[in-house]
């Protein structure tokens, strides 16, 4: 097809999708093997025998390692001075307990010297949960719904 003075205008160029923006051609093939053409087909058959060779390899030192960790299995895998595992307290706060880390994190920030964030992530079992009827913390909306055309 040719192409007119103005679509060999470069602009034009660019935007025709037809034509490659790198000004390489598309069809060049890598004429190779695999995944995403590369490689050669020549040496496809050499290829697939070392993979399947590294294979029994990897087998063969499987087996070898697994007679040797037999032979030593009265020795412990474990380390002997780790980290104690986390043990979660089973009981939960007290009503009172709750209501003084409350009254600590509403003061938390009051002293901006004096601010200790090991205490307030120590009451944050005070705020884990959603806020009780008897909390105050349940506000009414603004607008009411007989005000809102969508509902």
């Amino acid at each position: 097809m040719t192409r007119t003075a103005r679509a060999a205008y470069p602009r034009a160029v660019i935007k025709d999708r037809s034509e490659s923006r790198s000004g390489l051609d598309t069809s060049l093939r890598k004429s190779g093997a695999g995944h995403h053409n590369w490689g050669s087909l020549a040496d496809e058959h050499t290829l697939e025998a070392a993979a399947l060779e590294d294979d029994q390899l990897e087998e063969q030192v499987g087996e070898i390692s697994t007679t040797v960790e037999d032979t030593n299995s009265s020795r412990s895998i474990s380390p002997a001075h780790g980290k104690p595992d986390m043990v979660r307290s089973t009981s939960g706060m007290s009503e009172e307990e709750l209501q003084k880390a409350r009254q600590f994190r509403k003061n938390a920030f009051k002293n901006p010297g004096d601010i200790d964030l090991s205490a307030i992530a120590r009451t944050s079992a005070a705020v884990v949960g959603s806020p009780t009827q008897g909390d105050g913390m349940l506000h009414k909306p603004a607008v009411s719904d007989n005000m809102n055309p969508l509902f």
